[in-house]
């Protein structure tokens, strides 16, 4: 056996396990063990438990740029044979649609905590 055929074996085993891995979440969801309700929404204030849940479209841009680009780097992994290097371009476009999602997150946390009920005072 050569070094390229053991490689070769080597990426469709785990491409297997990662496939039955993914077959395996795929079969969860769709038996209701794992729930994707609010896989979207961003959670409501402290000031409101029961407010509606409202959709998130950083949490959406950060889910499909992700799928994206590891769909895009098993694709061309897949056609050359071998890994293949990600380009620094792509890894920047991901951190900052990682970074929108953060900036999001702590824009929420600081305007939850943040505000009080203050009763104004003026003339009636």
């Amino acid at each position: 056996m050569t070094t390229s055929n053991i490689a070769l074996y080597s990426f469709f085993i785990l491409s297997a396990i990662l496939l039955l891995f993914a077959f395996l979440v795929l079969w969860k969801i769709f038996r209701g063990s794992i729930s994707l309700n609010d896989l979207l929404c961003e959670t409501p204030s402290t000031g409101r438990p029961n407010a509606p849940c409202k959709a998130s479209l950083s949490r959406f841009q950060f889910l499909v740029f992700t799928f994206v680009i590891a769909g895009l780097y098993l694709l061309l992994s897949i056609e050359a044979g071998t890994f293949v290097d990600i380009p620094t371009n792509v890894l920047g476009l991901l951190g900052i649609s990682g970074g929108s999602y953060l900036v999001s997150k702590g824009i929420n946390a600081s305007g939850s905590n943040g505000t009080k009920n203050v009763r104004r005072s003026g003339r009636s």
